[in-house]
Parts: structure tokens; C-alpha cells; sequence
């Protein structure tokens, strides 16, 4: 299993430069990284800093409207990044009606990244874990698109915070995990890893059973740049030592 970082985590010093960012995510040890948005960047030039700094892109998180209307421009500059992973970072889900209506849009397009050798992932928020008759919806999407059509990037701290047991969801969904966000946090606090109430040593237990990919550090814990900084270098340590 390999660490990554979720660049928002350190989205003050990515906007102020990537390629800064970048550096910064590779010498505190990250062998990869995950994008939230691009700054305007060039496919180009995000390739070219990645080859640089030696880094893996791991996954991108990428807007629904993207993936759906725009999937071709979206395949192309992920191709030139070489990112496979294209992650949905959540979606308005209150009602089954709202679930089926977004399993509808993913259905239509996961061909198209199929065939460019790419898969579509969802991103939970604790919004997803709201019920709509029995179901939590995060379930009913899950029952909506097929495993091949949809894969799940569990997010443990916003698991913990909707009320749920991240292992348990980790359990549930194994064929369709292969990466997770490795987040802490007490109540609605998020925090550095391992200072949380997230049973966080049960979560890297189960990922390195499983042999998952990636887990994916993303602090929310500073709004400065430095803040967000020492928060990645503090995660980074924590998850040299859950590896173990």
C-alpha cells in the first residue's frame, strides 16, 4: 500500500503554485497524489511536474457535470496525466429519486472510461449516510450502478461522522475499494491523523489485509498554508506508523 496525499489538503500553497506543491508533497515522502482541481495548469505542464518530482498521480477528484458533460475532454486530459482513477467528490444526494437520477448520468458515461482504461470512483461526504425509506443512500447508489460501472472511495472520517463504522462500509463494499481517504476527526472537528476518535488502526488494519492501493491523507484541520503543510507532514509520520 502506497501513501498519498489529497492536494486539497494543502490547497493555499496549490493555488499560490503547483508545482511548489508538488515539491513539498514529494519531500515529505508522499509517493503520490490525488487532484482536486487543476488551477488552470495545463495537462502538460502537470505531467511534466509530476515526472519532476517523481510522483504518482493516484486520482483526481473531478466534478459530476465534468464527468458527464464533458467526459471526452475530461478522458483526454487525464490520459495526458496519466490518471486512471476518476473520482466523483460527491453529489447533491438527499432523496433515492436524487441517487437514481446521478446512478443514471454514471451508467451512461462508465463505458466511455472503461474503453480508455479508466474507472469511476465515488467520494462520500456524511450526507450519503441519510436514509430514504431503509436504505442509507450511499447503499442505493451503490445498488443502482454496477460494481464494474462504479467503484467507492471511502472516506473514514466523514463515514465516522455520518454515524457509521468505516470498517463495517470497508467490509461491505471490498470488490469495489481499492483506495481510501485516511481522515480523523472528533464530532464535526477534523484533525491530524491519529488524534481523532476514528478508530483509524482498524481502518489501515483492513487496508493492509486487503491489499489496497492507496491510502489517501487529507488534513482539514488549517485554512493557512503552513498550517495545511505541517498538518500532510503530520500525516505523512502517522502513516509510516499505521503501516507498519
Amino acid at each position: 500500500m502506497k501513501k498519498g496525499v489529497q492536494m486539497y489538503a494543502i490547497r493555499e500553497l496549490a493555488k499560490e503554485s503547483m508545482e511548489k506543491a508538488l515539491e513539498t508533497v514529494a519531500n515529505i515522502g508522499y509517493e503520490g497524489v490525488e487532484f482536486a482541481g487543476f488551477f488552470d495548469y495545463s495537462a502538460e505542464q502537470i505531467a511534466d511536474m509530476l515526472k519532476k518530482y517523481n510522483l504518482e498521480v493516484l486520482g483526481a477528484h473531478v466534478g459530476a457535470d465534468l464527468i458527464v458533460d464533458q467526459t471526452e475532454e475530461t478522458i483526454a486530459f487525464h490520459k495526458t496525466i496519466g490518471n486512471t482513477r476518476i473520482i466523483c467528490p460527491g453529489y447533491a444526494l438527499k432523496t433515492r429519486a436524487d441517487v437514481v437520477e446521478l446512478a443514471e448520468k454514471i451508467k451512461a458515461v462508465a463505458p466511455k472510461y472503461k474503453a480508455a482504461g479508466m474507472k469511476i470512483f465515488y467520494h462520500n461526504h456524511a450526507h450519503e449516510f441519510v436514509k430514504d425509506g431503509e436504505d442509507y443512500l450511499i447503499d442505493i447508489l451503490a445498488s443502482e450502478v454496477p460494481a464494474d460501472m462504479l467503484s467507492l472511495e471511502f472516506d473514514a472520517y466523514w463515514v465516522y461522522r455520518g454515524g457509521e463504522c468505516p470498517v463495517k462500509y470497508l467490509t461491505k463494499y471490498a470488490d469495489r475499494v481499492e483506495i481510501f481517504h485516511a481522515k480523523d476527526g472528533i464530532g464535526e472537528q477534523s484533525t491530524t491523523l491519529s488524534e481523532g476518535a476514528v478508530d483509524i488502526v482498524s481502518v489501515f488494519e483492513f487496508a493492509k489485509k486487503h491489499n489496497m492501493a492507496w491510502a489517501v491523507a487529507e488534513s482539514e484541520a488549517n485554512e493557512s498554508a503552513t498550517g495545511q503543510v505541517e498538518a500532510i507532514t503530520k500525516d505523512y509520520a502517522a502513516m509510516v506508523n499505521l503501516m507498519k
